[in-house]
């Protein structure tokens, strides 16, 4: 079930940004939706990233995990200069090096099991309507689990 996602600007802002960089790749709709001074903050608010060109290698580097990879926002509430979404990744693991041995012979059989979702939820902070600040959390455990490396 998808929420309804926002109209207001800071809305636009993030589905845009979800589905011009993440989803098609345009990186260089990148200074559109990130500062140049943006951060990204993990759980423990501690800086992970810094910066468009951080951000834009750290969506590469995702990218380029899946064949055909897919984000959307299925739940947004934004307010002002604040915006929280969760968010899914979609994809076919590209490299079946990343799955356990076992998972890797049945890949062979039945090609669905590289089949990926990865789940989190964000919180952005936006200034001049650009993303400058951003908490994020991700199910890493699932995507873990998924792959065959955590049961």
């Amino acid at each position: 079930m998808s929420a309804a996602v926002s109209t207001d600007a800071a809305g636009e802002t993030i589905t845009g940004m979800v589905h011009e960089i993440w989803t098609q790749g345009h990186f260089e709709a990148v200074p559109r939706f990130i500062h140049p001074d943006y951060t990204m903050l993990d759980e423990r608010a501690e800086i992970r990233l810094r910066g468009r060109q951080a951000f834009t290698e750290t969506v590469a580097a995702f990218r380029g995990l899946f064949d055909e990879p897919r984000m959307r926002v299925t739940h947004l509430v934004s307010g002002q200069d604040m915006v929280a979404y969760r968010w899914e990744l979609t994809g076919r693991i590209s490299d079946t090096k990343l799955l356990t041995p076992v998972l890797q012979a049945i890949e062979r059989h039945v090609p669905d099991v590289r089949l990926i979702s990865h789940r989190g939820l964000s919180i952005a902070r936006l200034e001049d309507g650009l993303i400058i600040e951003e908490w994020s959390e991700a199910d890493n455990t699932a995507m873990s689990q998924q792959l065959g490396w955590w049961k």
